[in-house]
């Protein structure tokens, strides 16, 4: 039988594979530590997903894991296996008709910055916010995924639940994408109206 962890102060600084063989062991210390070293991370990965409903989604993804585990016996890299349980459930979000927050992200304030250039790296941000919202679901999901957590190929594929083929496929359309919204948007003329400014953007994308 393996052996049940109990200080937090050593599981601290276990593998995670040493924390999921303690969830399995029965150390509810072991899910802390676990959900305390990804909380974070998941949830930035959500909200860029799905917006206000990142703490509830995450919440989800954990009891999940602590259901799902112990129940479980094969070996299991944690990381890419908690962000596929987190994918699948922002696509289940997504897929309610329910409308997305107008910004998925906050610029922090640096206060070198002039006035005007700081509003032009605000401007810029919500495009690019924009634009990854306008991604087909999987191409953002890959993208948040690897820009956040630089995860292999092969650990975004398991998180994805896809090939690595594919996944190299969706980062690549994701990229051209957003490089193509950006040219779309710069050759709209300064000072139109925001509904002819969109509708001068839209076109279709790579899915």
């Amino acid at each position: 039988m393996k052996p049940v962890f109990r200080s937090p102060k050593l599981l601290r600084a276990c593998s995670d594979e040493e924390l999921v063989d303690g969830l399995r062991a029965g150390s509810d210390t072991a899910f802390e530590v676990m959900s305390e070293r990804y909380r974070e991370r998941l949830t930035a990965y959500v909200r860029r997903m799905v917006g206000g409903e990142a703490e509830d989604v995450v919440q989800d993804v954990f009891a999940r894991a602590y259901a799902a585990l112990p129940r479980d016996d094969r070996p299991v890299t944690l990381r890419p296996w908690l962000y596929r349980v987190a994918h699948n459930r922002c696509m289940d979000v997504l897929r309610r008709p329910l409308p997305l927050p107008s910004e998925l992200m906050e610029l922090e304030r640096s206060d070198g910055l002039a006035l005007a250039d700081h509003a032009q790296r605000r401007q810029d941000l919500r495009d690019l916010v924009a634009d990854i919202k306008g991604l087909p679901d999987q191409q953002r999901s890959a993208l948040i995924i690897r820009e956040l957590e630089g995860l292999s190929y092969e650990e975004l594929s398991d998180a994805l639940d896809t090939t690595v083929p594919a996944v190299k496929s969706l980062l690549v359309r994701a990229r051209m994408n957003l490089a193509k919204a950006r040219e779309l948007r710069e050759a709209v003329p300064a000072g139109t109206a925001p509904a002819e400014h969109a509708a001068l953007r839209a076109g279709p994308l790579t899915a």
